[in-house]
């Protein structure tokens, strides 16, 4: 529970509602608002508000019905219920771990597989501990490069296609094999390993917070290099592994999704505004792209990355391919 929430509840709503999501204390009456009065909590309920998101949705006719809430008040419980709408990035741990990366251990790779001249990029999804499922994929393309952000681009859509049809709109942190994009030809000919020693001892680590911090049911890995992470990870402990075919792969993605949909939505609870879809998918058609999320972003990205089901940037050709990407807005 945050601390802005506890500081205006009352402390046996504080008891009440500590484990619980945002969502269900949404639900609760004006009454455990520690500033209102029993006068004012009655002429609410007179007026048909009878929870906070009553109180939040009628919030302008309040002011015609003489009640007088401190507007302050209503604007902290638009702030913590409402807010922040983007991914307001890693904590201090979570930073220092993304800092302890081995950075040059990929720039300075014999063969230079990796596409190092715009950075790593880390994660998507929740740092906070609220994570149930962790995501795993294989490296980072140029709209991941741009949003700063893993499976943005259309494999990441595609993915967050299927965590939809398991009712997950939040409760997921993802991470790649690897923390660079990689040449193709280079994992192909055996040039870099998602078991490569230091490659895999850093991964794990991030892997072992997330353990550490969150209550895990699922792992859920796209491709065969990411199963790979999966598998070679010894703090899984007997966490289910689901690998799934790569969303980008030539073919067979809906058939191999469809043998895991069921087992995957026995094993993982959806989120509290999630909608669980048992329907197959259609082997006849690609599947589609789900827009991602804006609260999987950081602040300021562009509201069209990340959506449309396909890729928005793509990299220079010849000699401009490891220092140029062009970025297209629709």
């Amino acid at each position: 529970m945050q601390n802005n929430l506890k500081a205006i509840l009352k402390p046996n709503a504080i008891q009440k509602y500590q484990d619980k999501p945002l969502s269900d204390i949404l639900h609760a009456p004006p009454s455990v608002l520690k500033s209102l009065s029993k006068d004012q909590v009655t002429k609410l309920k007179l007026n048909n508000i009878h929870t906070l998101a009553d109180l939040l949705i009628k919030r302008d006719a309040i002011n015609t019905i003489d009640i007088q809430i401190d507007q302050n008040l209503i604007q902290t419980l638009i702030c913590i219920f409402f807010h922040p709408q983007y991914d307001p990035g890693p904590d201090c741990a979570w930073e220092r771990l993304f800092q302890s990366a081995p950075l040059d251990y990929y720039i300075n790779f014999p063969q230079s597989p990796f596409h190092t001249r715009f950075g790593p990029v880390f994660y998507r999804g929740r740092l906070n501990g609220t994570a149930h499922v962790l995501v795993i994929g294989q490296d980072p393309s140029t709209d991941e490069i741009l949003g700063h952000r893993v499976f943005v681009g259309q494999a990441g859509q595609i993915a967050q296609n299927f965590l939809s049809k398991l009712g997950l709109t939040r409760s997921y942190i993802m991470f790649n094999t690897f923390l660079f994009g990689v040449q193709s030809s280079s994992l192909s000919a055996g040039t870099v390993t998602a078991t490569d020693a230091t490659i895999m001892e850093y991964r794990n680590k991030l892997f072992d917070r997330v353990a550490s911090t969150n209550t895990l049911t699922a792992i859920i890995a796209f491709g065969s290099h990411a199963n790979t992470s999966a598998v070679n990870w010894p703090g899984k402990g007997s966490i289910p592994i689901i690998h799934l075919t790569h969303p980008t792969a030539p073919s067979g993605v809906a058939a191999n999704w469809n043998s895991h949909l069921a087992f995957a939505q026995s094993i993982i609870v959806p989120d509290s505004d999630g909608h669980v879809d048992t329907t197959p998918y259609d082997t006849t058609i690609a599947i589609s792209g789900t827009d991602i999320p804006r609260r999987d972003l950081p602040f300021g990205v562009p509201l069209w990355h990340g959506t449309g089901g396909n890729t928005r940037s793509q990299r220079g050709s010849g000699a401009t391919f490891e220092t140029q990407i062009t970025w297209t807005a629709p």
